[in-house]
Order: C-alpha cells, then structure tokens, then sequence
C-alpha cells in the first residue's frame, strides 16, 4: 500500500469520526430541545396555585430594571434541580411593583409577608420605588409583617415597611453605613511589567485609577464621601420615617452603639429591640403561630392579571419604555451588559413604526454607569433621530446614570433622577496597555519596520511619542464634544458644564440643582410626563424587548437553569471576588475603536 493510500485511508477514518461526532452533538441538542419544551409543558399543566391569603415577598437575589433570564426560565431550573436558594437570581423592579399593586387591590389577598433572608440587595432608587408600593399596600388596610434571621441593609430598608418587624433570637440587624470600595492594580501590573499608557480629562475622573495607583486619590475621596454620606442620610431619614424613631436612636454613633451593645451583653437581637430596630423576637415556628391567616402565596406564585393584547383593539396609545441596563458596549444585551446593538435596533423599529404601533412617547430607563463612546453615541444618536419625529423621549434615571449614561440621556425633551440617583461623571479616558517589557523580562522581543511612527503599532512595543499626542489630543476632543452635547441640552454654556464636570459625581437631589435633571422624581414621575408631553391620557405601556437571536437567547437560558456549584455561591458572596469578576468582564467587553470611554468605575460599587 502506497503512502498516499494510508493516508486517504486514515483521513476517511478521522472524518468518519467527525461526522459520528457532530451527528452526536446535534441529536444532543435536538434532544436537549424536546425535553425543555416538553418541560415548559408540564409546567403549564401545572396546577393554578390558588391566588388568596397572605402575600409572602420572598423575594431571591437582586432586583434590576429589566430581567435577561424569565422566571419560568428560574421555575424550570427549580423543577429538574429541586427548589434550591439562587442568590444569583434577577428579579424585574417593575414585574414586583405591579404584584403588589394588584395584590394591593385584591381583596383575595389579606395582608403581607416581607421574608428577605435571601434577598441580595438593589439600588437605593430601586429600594424607594418598592418602599412607594408596600406603602400603598399598607395604605389599603392590609398590614404588612417581617421576618427575618437577620437583616442587611437593603432587607431592613423593605423591612421598614412593615407594621411590625419580627427577628430570630439569634439574629441581628447590620445597618451601620454604606461603603463605595475599589480594587487597585497598579503594583500587580508592575510587577507583570505592563506598561500601561492612560489618558483621561477630569480631576476626578477615577475609573483608571485602579490601573495608575494603588489607592483612592484625595480627589476621588472627596468627591465620593460627599454623595454617599448625602446618600446614607436618606437611607437613615427614610427608615426613620418609616419606624417613627430618631435616626440616632436606630443608627447611633460607634460608640454609642458598641455600649449599648455591651449593657446587651453583646446580643445583638436584644439591641436590637431595645433600640427600636425590631419590636418582635421570635422563632420562625412562634412568627407562623401569629399569622391569622395560613395560607401564604409566594410573590413568584401570585399571577398578575395582563390584558390580551391580541383581543386588545382599541388601538390605544402607546408609550415605549426601552431600557438601558448595565455597562453600555457593542453588540447584543447580555447580564449587566447594555448593547448598543439591540438598544439601537428597538429604537430604530419604534420610530419605522411609529403609526404602525400608535406609539406616542418613549421613556427612556437608564441604569448604567456608562462604558463605549461609540456605543454611547450609538444610542444618543438614535434617540436624537426618533426626536426628529416630534416623539417626545423622557429619561427616567435609576439607581445609576453616569457618565455614558448621562451621555445618552442628553438626547432628551425631559431627565426624572431619583433623589438617590448616581448621575454626572462628565469626564472620559483612554487605557492602552503594552507588553514589551513582559515580553523582554521572559526573552522575547519585537522589531520590524514602519512608514509611520503612527502605522504599525502593536501591543508588544512600547507606544510611540507621536501616538500618545494623537490618542491624548483625541481624549481632550471627545471631553469637548461632551460638554457641548450637555450644554446644548442643558441650556448651558461649555464654561458652566466643565465647572461641574470634570468626572465630579452627583447624587440626583444635587444634580437637580445644578441643572442636570429636570425634575425628581421615580419611573411613574416619567411615564406621566412623557404621557403630558404627548397630550395624551388614556394609554397603554409598551415595554420593549430586544428580537435578540435565538440560539443566544437559548444558550443563555439553559446556562442559567444550570444549578449553581458551592464555589459560585460562595463567590457571589465575596464583594472583592464579585468585583474583580465584573471589572474582568467590563474589560473584555470594551471594544470602542479610538479607546475612548465614559464610564464612572468608583460609583458602580456601593455597599
């Protein structure tokens, strides 16, 4: 047999292989297809979980603006797993308020439980928009109760809420400060001998201080200490008002606490009812005796009552709500990411389809800290193309609107922050990191020739004199381009906006002073106004989701019916790990092609 029949031979063999390979693969799929429709199926076979009794908010997780993952995606996950606590879990802002507004005038339901022992947390401005809600609740004459083993401070915040609040004997309340915390890079990158070339315009512009130093700049502390002492303020003025107790008396000095603490012979359940925290101590079996009502109903269980809009022809008008949600860079909508390429697409289809749809305004909900200039542009351009049509596009601002997402919302007839609202940071930089002396360090280096000092440039050389002055000359414009666009919107003068830009973050109550927003306000505030500005009354909301592809939106959701190792719990756990794993993540997902970027890393983290 010749050379070239052996190999014929063991290529046939290897393709055979292959082709048994992929045919696997693809009856794996086709396979792994079927059972999760057939699952979804069973699911809605499922008996109706009768919708009466008590409302128990057990809520798992976090609570965002707008979910990637569906909840029949999490009760799948809980079919083939067994019902297991996911911390990881995204709960909608908005799907929660409407329950309990539903649940506020159902005279099926009762009253309220508030059990948030796996409850992760949410934005100040997402907290105050739930606080709106029980309070309505409460004011149906439904009382509201809470239950807990222990409180963080975004479950007591709930908690506060409450008619009356129950802990365990061993519990406790953690309401002590919030924290705004980073973590800093530069000897790590020095010791792996990275160069890395930074330019920025902004005093406090601290988004790449990580990479430069390894600490806060006095700068950077200043101006973040005022707008998170000013927010812990109205964390403390609103549970005050709530409990109808003195904020020194829930929250007092260290000192004050620690010996109040030591006369409780350091039990922290004992101070906290002796402080007015709680006014229940109590096992969970002596809290379910209390209740007058037995049946309790999930909020994940409780059905809300939505209108078919394929029997819906009455043509009513719309208002649009487009989200922007996360660190905006190209491409699609992912977790924590806000893709340019689906926001634009939805905006696009709007304004093609304006008479179509009978839509008369967009709100736009944004949540971000920013991210890609061109990204961000992306978007405000198209937001300005849509206002071309004479639709009004109001902003309603959440938890967080920075930087490039301060940058969008300029393209807009009205800005609602919330009082707890991160916004400003009107600054922008540049990061180019090189490897040439990590490179050389191990013995490998770069040469080669070039008709430019500005062709050829690699990550493996030392970046080039004149390319510095290119990339800072271009920083410099794209800051001035910034300012303009703010002051434009803002009915300032480019002087005026620089005062108060610089990277320099504000919370919402100072922002409106300043002139950065209109009005305060929370996400009903918006619709309103979008609804004024239309000149109509009787309208329906129209929450747009991305077309998304769907192999994508496949892999996603069965990634996220996945159980969750011990590790990834133990993981989301740790804030520094969480943050290293999102600066990771942010880092891979900026791609803007003059390295330019509007993003506030300093208020992305607060604890």
């Amino acid at each position: 047999m010749s050379t070239l029949s052996v190999i014929k031979s063991i290529w046939k063999i290897i393709n055979f292989i292959r082709e048994i390979f992929l045919n696997l693969i693809f009856l794996i799929i086709i396979i792994l297809i079927f059972s999760v429709i057939t699952l979804i199926k069973e699911t809605q076979k499922q008996e109706i979980v009768p919708q009466y009794g008590t409302l128990v908010l057990d809520i798992e997780g976090i609570i965002v603006d707008n979910t990637l993952y569906s909840d029949e995606i999490y009760a799948l996950q809980n079919k083939i797993y067994g019902k297991k606590i996911n911390t990881s879990r995204e709960n909608s802002l908005f799907e929660l308020t409407q329950k309990i507004a539903q649940a506020a005038n159902d005279p099926k339901i009762t009253s309220m439980v508030l059990k948030l022992d796996n409850f992760v947390g949410a934005d100040m401005s997402a907290l105050q928009y739930m606080g709106k809600y029980l309070a309505k609740f409460s004011e149906a004459n439904k009382p509201i109760y809470a239950f807990g083993s222990s409180f963080n401070q975004s479950q007591y915040y709930l908690a506060s809420y409450a008619d009356k609040i129950y802990l365990t004997p061993i519990g406790a309340v953690n309401v002590y400060g919030l924290a705004a915390n980073n973590l800093y890079y530069k000897t790590l990158l020095d010791n792996l001998k990275i160069n890395t070339h930074v330019f920025r315009v902004g005093t406090y512009k601290s988004a790449i201080e990580p990479f430069i130093r390894n600490d806060m700049s006095e700068e950077a502390k200043s101006n973040t200490t005022r707008w998170l002492t000013l927010m812990w303020n109205n964390y403390l003025d609103d549970i005050s008002t709530q409990r109808k107790k003195a904020n020194t008396q829930l929250v007092p000095a260290p000192d004050t606490m620690l010996a109040n603490l030591k006369v409780a012979n350091g039990n922290m359940a004992q101070y906290a009812i002796s402080n007015g925290l709680v006014d229940v101590i109590a096992s969970n079996y002596q809290f379910e005796s209390e209740l007058t009502q037995k049946h309790q109903l999930s909020i994940y269980d409780y059905q809300l009552k939505s209108k078919d809009k394929e029997l819906d022809n009455d043509n009513k008008p719309l208002i649009a709500v487009v989200f922007v949600n996360g660190t905006i860079s190209d491409g699609e909508n992912s977790s924590n990411i806000a893709g340019s390429q689906d926001i634009v697409e939805q905006l696009r289809n709007i304004r093609k389809n304006l008479t179509k749809h009978n839509i008369q305004a967009v709100v736009l909900r944004v949540n971000s800290p920013g991210g890609s200039v061109d990204a961000s542009e992306a978007i405000r351009s198209e937001l300005d193309a849509l206002r071309s049509y004479k639709i009004p596009v109001v902003v309603s601002m959440g938890g967080m609107a920075a930087s490039g997402g301060y940058w969008i919302s300029t393209a807009s007839d009205y800005i609602i922050a919330s009082p707890n609202t991160i916004t400003g940071s009107i600054g922008i930089f540049g990061i180019i990191p090189t490897f040439e002396k990590s490179l050389s360090h191990i013995g490998v280096y770069s040469d080669g020739v070039a008709t430019s000092p500005l062709a050829g440039n690699s990550s493996t050389q030392e970046l080039p004199t004149e390319m510095n002055q290119l990339i800072q000359m271009n920083i410099d414009n794209g800051y001035q381009t910034f300012i303009s666009l703010v002051a434009k919107a803002r009915n300032m003068t480019t002087e005026q906006v620089d005062k108060i830009g610089q990277g320099q973050v504000w919370l919402g109550s100072e922002a409106n002073k300043i002139g950065l927003v209109d009005k305060l306000g929370d996400f009903d505030d918006a619709i309103e106004t979008a609804a004024t500005l239309a000149h109509i009354t009787d309208y329906e909301i129209d929450w747009q989701k991305p077309n998304g592809n769907w192999f994508n939106a496949f892999y996603s959701n069965m990634i996220a019916m996945l159980p969750q190792s011990t590790a990834e719990i133990v993981f989301e756990q740790l804030p520094e790990a969480k943050q290293l794993k999102q600066q990771v993540s942010l880092w891979s997902k900026f791609h803007d092609s003059q390295n330019r970027y509007i993003y506030c890393l300093n208020c992305a983290d607060v604890r």
